[in-house]
C-alpha cells in the first residue's frame, strides 16, 4: 500500500497470500537448499487447509495434525514508498490436550528419521509454556538434536532443556 497512513482507506497495489510462520519458512528454506524436510505442526479450519495445500503445491512434504480451532492469519501492510511495514497478527487457535498429544506422538514418529527437529514460533493458546522444553528433553533422550527459535518463557524454558542450537534474534536473546 503506497503511502500507507493509519486511519485512512487505501487500495492495495498488490496482494499476496502465502503460507508462513517461522517453521514453514524454515521448511521452505531447507527445501530450496535440497535438504529433505517434513513440515509438521497444527492446522485448523479453512486456513489450515490452505496452509497444507500451499505447502503441497510447493512440493514441501507435510504432515500436520488437524485441530478444531481455526489456524491464525497474519496481515502485513508494506509501504514501498516509505519502506515501512505494519504487521497485524490474529490470536492463534486454542489447542486442547488431545490435539497436543497427537502432535507429540507425530513428532516422536517423524523424528525417528530426522537429522534435526526445529521448534519455532509462538505457542498456540492452551499450550503450556514448557511445551518446547518437554519435547526437546524427549528428543535428547532419544539422541535427536533439536533447534529452538522462540521468544519469551518458551525460549527461556526451552533453552534450559539444552537444544543443540538456539536461534534467537537480538531482542529475544536479550530477554534471556
Amino acid at each position: 500500500v503506497p503511502n500507507f497512513q493509519r486511519g485512512q482507506r487505501h487500495r492495495a497495489s498488490e496482494g499476496l497470500m502465502l503460507a508462513g510462520g517461522k517453521g514453514i519458512n524454515v521448511a521452505r528454506a531447507l527445501k530450496r537448499l535440497d535438504v529433505p524436510v517434513v513440515a509438521t505442526g497444527l492446522a485448523g479450519g479453512g486456513t489450515g487447509t490452505q496452509i497444507v495445500e500451499a505447502l503441497t503445491a510447493e512440493a514441501i512434504l507435510n504432515d500436520f495434525v488437524r485441530i478444531q480451532d481455526e489456524s491464525r492469519t497474519s496481515t502485513v501492510v508494506a509501504d514501498p514508498a516509505g519502506g515501512a511495514f505494519t504487521e497485524i497478527y490474529e490470536w492463534g487457535p486454542h489447542v486442547d490436550e488431545e490435539e497436543l498429544a497427537i502432535l507429540l506422538d507425530k513428532l516422536r514418529y517423524l523424528s525417528r528419521g530426522a537429522d534435526f527437529v526445529v521448534f519455532s514460533g509462538s505457542l498456540p493458546r492452551g499450550v503450556d509454556e514448557g511445551f518446547y522444553a518437554e519435547a526437546i528433553r524427549d528428543l535428547n533422550r532419544r539422541g535427536v538434536p533439536s533447534v529452538l527459535d522462540a521468544e519469551g518463557p518458551p525460549l527461556r524454558l526451552g533453552t534450559e532443556a539444552e537444544p543443540f542450537l538456539v536461534s534467537p534474534n537480538q531482542r529475544e536473546a536479550e530477554s534471556l
